[in-house]
């Protein structure tokens, strides 16, 4: 009975964690779709839906005829409520440091809701056209559908402060094309907040990723979608871009929008209106509709001050950036201010001490466990390499993953409990809360409070059990459960949401955060168990996690509803006439592996689109394929510049053209294509043709070329086309029902040929 009694606050605790970890996590939940005959002010994802299959139900890569019907479309529907929508074609060209530039003629389309008394701009915006190798409809025909309901319902409501903007951007999937040709052709200098619509996945919450910019917290806070300053700081981190990263550079503010769940299924044939989450579409067009609006009667001219914000039981908190570094470094100081003060009511400093010093082996242990798995499980499974770790079936792992970490921080535990009160234990952890968030006020300012808060309310717990309760109360060893409640309802939720962004390839991230919250919750099994109850569960949770971890990748498997992603590419080097097979999955995939017979090579020199990586490869029959050619072709040369106009013609269906100069003996002084400058010097750093550049859906009467570049003698250009599809008759493999090409960019049913010109 007495023990019984004991274990009471420690029972009443978990519950208590236990409640909060649900209210915390109920916004990742997408609420049910609103029918088609929901109010005329509210959004229906019903109604946004029933206009995918004009624009998402084949391929509509920008060039397209598909894509161009997906155009004509939006110009109906936008002048159908009353706008006067225009298409703004032009060729845009995006620079990039170390990469060949991305260029392309592009059809943005655009259309303006006019403000009663504007201050300024609200410019929504999603990019319409999709992969070469997918249909698109969650990305990104979801949000140009979720845009067209937002604007039906603002033009059947009262006219807003400000000018509403609609622009559907073309080229995205390319490089973010239309983006740049319409911030290229931009007049004007008013005030723009722009609201981005994206997805990297078909299901999951709307989530307010990235805000650029100041002054839009009330905005994001209308919006309700889920929210985290964290999640600002690690895609600014990571290499990817949205429309958004063009807006920034041009200096607009703006809130990036995204729903990222199923992420295996991104940028692959299986990206379909089937398999598209209604829930995740009417929870990106709430979220957007409630920005918008809020930006609508907002003075735009007001930007605002930096802020940290994040979301916690459903709604937005936030507070002003400069006091991040001071919260963080109250939180450390008080750490030592307690050790003082408690002394004489039962704090230990050297236990505390020597917890302290040994906590980091568990957060690096975390890191190492994410990390070995991955390394096991890619080895095992090879297959998982080729999507970075998007898996089907993440949760299973996890639940693994999970189990593992359990055993570890239980041995810390009671490691640390031989020399340590729990009271001691818990303020060793509430120590690192406090240091990892100074470093992160430091270092990643919009991550602290995940740290910042639970070492606040953990010491503030600390300090008050120690002046209200008995050395041997049992209340006192749930000083960290107070730590744990603020730790549970920020943390938990940023956990999960990063553990399908991130896949299995980087959950050590999400693991290292899981075992912050985990040692706070470690007092929870206050009184300890006897050794011997302790070890075996210790030995039963190794053995379980283990056994999910083994049992999961050897039972996971493939269907039509959830196939396996293949890679397999077909070369023609049209100057020697040898042709190739590439891959970036595995050799020994029973459907492509028996035509990858050669050792992997790197084809920096041969085939520059593909370099950077040794790739499995095999002979192939040559196909009687359409190649690229030069015609009009002529050289000049003035005060030792050489200049090359050339015109270059692709075959029809051609998706991308990339063309390359050898820079061995020439340095490449800039150049244009269909009358647009592009930049010189070094762009590719691979191999011998260090200059490139991509154009995408290039004319179909060829390309005007100009290149300029000093050097002696003749200029080599190597010219790349990529085609959707593998050759009729040279033995490439159909994959089966229960298989689909990996997601583009990456070498999977897909041609290129090559074919060098010199003049």
């Amino acid at each position: 009975m007495t023990i019984l009694r004991r274990r009471i606050p420690a029972l009443a605790a978990f519950l208590l964690l236990l409640l909060t970890g649900v209210a915390a996590t109920l916004p990742l939940l997408t609420p049910d779709p609103r029918p088609a005959s929901a109010a005329e002010g509210d959004f229906s994802a019903d109604r946004a839906l029933g206009r995918l299959d004009h624009i998402a139900k084949v391929p509509h890569p920008t060039g397209s005829a598909a894509q161009a019907d997906v155009r004509d479309y939006l110009v109906g529907e936008l002048r159908a409520l009353g706008l006067r929508p225009e298409v703004l074609t032009r060729v845009a060209v995006r620079p990039a440091d170390d990469a060949p530039a991305g260029a392309g003629t592009v059809s943005d389309v655009h259309a303006t809701l006019p403000g009663e008394r504007s201050t300024g701009r609200v410019l929504l915006v999603a990019h319409y056209d999709s992969v070469p190798t997918g249909p698109g409809a969650a990305d990104n025909g979801a949000n140009v559908a979720a845009i067209l309901e937002i604007a039906r319902v603002l033009t059947a409501g009262p006219e807003p402060r400000n000018d509403v903007e609609f622009l559907f951007t073309d080229g995205e999937e390319h490089g973010l094309l239309g983006a740049q040709a319409y911030v290229d052709a931009a007049t004007g200098d008013q005030p723009t907040v722009v609201l981005n619509l994206e997805a990297r996945g078909v299901s999951g919450p709307a989530v307010m990723f990235q805000m650029a910019g100041t002054g839009l917290t009330p905005a994001v806070r209308e919006a309700g979608a889920f929210t985290t300053s964290l999640a600002d700081e690690v895609y600014g981190l990571l290499p990817h871009d949205t429309d958004l990263t063009v807006f920034d550079e041009a200096g607009m503010r703006g809130l990036n929008f995204a729903f990222m769940q199923g992420a295996a299924h991104y940028h692959t044939a299986h990206d379909d209106i089937e398999r598209l989450d209604a829930g995740s579409v009417q929870d990106m067009g709430d979220s957007a509709l409630g920005a918008v609006r809020q930006l609508a009667d907002d003075d735009l001219a007001d930007t605002g001050a930096d802020a940290t914000y994040f979301s916690v039981f459903g709604t937005v908190v936030s507070y002003p950036a400069w006091l991040v570094l001071p919260l963080a470094a109250v939180a450390l100081l008080a750490v030592p201010l307690l050790l003082w003060t408690g002394r004489r009511a039962g704090l230990a400093p050297g236990g505390v001490g020597r917890a302290a010093a040994t906590f980091p082996l568990t957060l690096l242990g975390a890191a190492v466990l994410g990390l070995a798995a991955w390394f096991v499980l890619a080895w095992v499974r090879p297959d998982f390499v080729l999507t970075a770790g998007s898996v089907h079936h993440l949760g299973r792992y996890a639940v693994g993953e999970a189990l593992l970490l359990l055993v570890l921080l239980g041995g810390w535990y009671r490691w640390a409990r031989r020399t340590a009160s729990p009271l001691d234990v818990t303020v060793a952890v509430l120590g690192w809360f406090a240091l990892f968030a100074v470093v992160c006020a430091v270092l990643l300012p919009g991550a602290a409070y995940l740290f910042t808060w639970p070492a606040l309310a953990g010491l503030a717990a600390v300090a008050v059990l120690l002046r209200r309760t008995a050395r041997t109360s049992p209340w006192r060893p749930l000083a960290a459960a107070v730590a744990a409640v603020p730790a549970v309802a920020l943390v938990v939720p940023v956990a999960l949401l990063l553990l399908p962004t991130l896949g299995l390839s980087a959950v050590a991230v999400p693991l290292v955060l899981a075992a912050f919250v985990a040692g706070t919750l470690l007092c929870l099994v206050e009184p300890l168990p006897r050794k011997r109850v302790a070890t075996a569960a210790m030995l039963t949770a190794a053995v379980a996690g283990t056994a999910t971890l083994g049992v999961g990748a050897a039972l996971d498997g493939y269907s039509a509803d959830e196939p396996e992603a293949l890679s397999l590419g077909y070369v023609l080097e049209a100057d020697t006439g040898k042709a190739s097979w590439v891959s970036l999955g595995d050799a020994a995939d029973p459907t492509v592996g028996g035509l990858l017979t050669e050792n992997p090579v790197r084809y920096d020199d041969r085939v520059p689109p593909l370099s950077g990586v040794a790739l499995p490869n095999g002979a192939a029959e040559t196909a009687p394929l359409a190649v690229p050619r030069a015609e009009d072709a002529s050289a000049t040369e003035d005060g030792g510049v050489r200049t090359v106009r050339v015109r270059v013609t692709v075959p029809e269906g051609i998706h991308s053209l990339a063309v390359y100069a050898d820079t061995r003996d020439h340095e490449i002084l800039g150049a244009t294509a269909e009358g647009a400058e592009l930049p010189g010097g070094q762009n590719h750093p691979q191999g011998d043709w260090g200059w490139g550049f991509t154009y995408a859906a290039p004319p179909a009467d060829g390309l005007d070329l100009v290149v300029r570049a000093r050097g002696e003698g003749p200029l080599p250009l190597r010219v790349v086309t990529t085609a959707v599809g593998l050759p009729a008759g040279v033995g490439a493999p159909e994959p089966a029902a229960d298989q689909s090409w990996a997601g583009w960019p990456s070498v999977a049913g897909q041609t290129f040929v090559v074919r060098t010109f010199t003049h």
